[in-house]
């Protein structure tokens, strides 16, 4: 089983999940307004529990995944960051991104994912990233743009109307 991945930048601590984050993830995952651009939309404590078992067993067998934002100066819990594999692209290794709304705007999304795409070119070799969202979350597309994704496929997966954007490891 490989080592699970962290990482640090300026601000922050990327780290697997643990049991110690249930309770800040099941309040950011049941905020409506965070759930917004999600078909699940605000999830219950038991939803929340199951995806946190999920991305932690993932973290844990792969070795890399999503994985939580600590900020470094307090430990507080942001939300979520990291690389996956992704079911609906066979072949393709997704970024991605969510964070609590008193988490918004002090640019630690960009941060975050900047150095899991350093992770992922660098130390991992993978050739692509991609990032998926709907067309509506005009917030998580500024910040695929900021990392110098480009709009790679519009496509529909079970009647969800969805943007792909992809960057190449050059």
């Amino acid at each position: 089983m490989p080592e699970p991945t962290s990482l640090t930048t300026d601000r922050l601590i990327l780290r697997p999940i643990e049991p110690r984050d249930a309770d800040a993830w099941a309040t950011m995952n049941a905020d409506p307004a965070v759930m917004e651009h999600f078909t699940t939309g605000p999830l219950d404590r038991a939803a929340a529990d199951r995806m946190l078992a999920r991305m932690r067993e993932q973290h844990l067998s792969e070795g890399f995944g999503l994985a939580a934002v600590e900020r470094t100066s307090d430990g507080v819990f942001l939300g979520f960051t990291g690389i996956h594999r992704h079911p609906w692209f066979p072949g393709e290794v997704e970024i991605g991104w969510r964070l609590a709304r008193h988490a918004w705007g002090h640019g630690y999304a960009t941060e975050a994912a900047t150095a899991w795409m350093a992770h992922a070119f660098r130390e991992l070799g993978l050739p692509r990233l991609i990032s998926i969202t709907v067309p509506a979350n005009q917030r998580s597309i500024a910040v695929m743009r900021r990392l110098g994704f480009t709009l790679w496929q519009e496509t529909t997966h079970d009647g969800l109307d969805l943007v792909v954007y992809a960057r190449d490891n050059d």
